[in-house]
């Protein structure tokens, strides 16, 4: 997960608690912050203890992740705009003086 940011850890021993009630203590952890992003990491070391660290979500590195999808999302538009236009010149710069579109249909007058 991730080195940066807060975390906190809680140690539960594998002889007193089933895996059961410790999905019930991670529900009860999120619901201690309500308002903060969590990821929750549950695994157990070689000395047979569960560990459970919960990983709060920084609120700036997540605005910044958004900031970064949007402006992606701009140079994609931006880049299609740009070929757009660039296949439509090529186009006009291609034809020839006096030429017509063929439609290879005859429609009397």
């Amino acid at each position: 997960m991730n080195s940066k940011g807060k975390c906190i850890e809680y140690y539960f021993d594998s002889k007193n608690f089933t895996k059961e009630e410790l999905i019930k203590n991670i529900e009860e952890a999120k619901l201690e912050f309500p308002n903060k992003k969590v990821e929750p990491n549950l695994f157990l070391n070689e000395w047979g203890v569960y560990i459970l660290k919960i990983h709060f979500k920084d609120k700036i590195e997540y605005v910044s992740n958004l900031k970064e999808k949007r402006k992606n999302k701009k140079v994609l538009l931006l880049t299609e705009k740009n070929r757009k236009t660039s296949e439509k010149r090529t186009s006009l710069l291609n034809r020839k003086y006096g030429q017509y579109k063929e439609t290879r249909e005859y429609k009397p007058i």
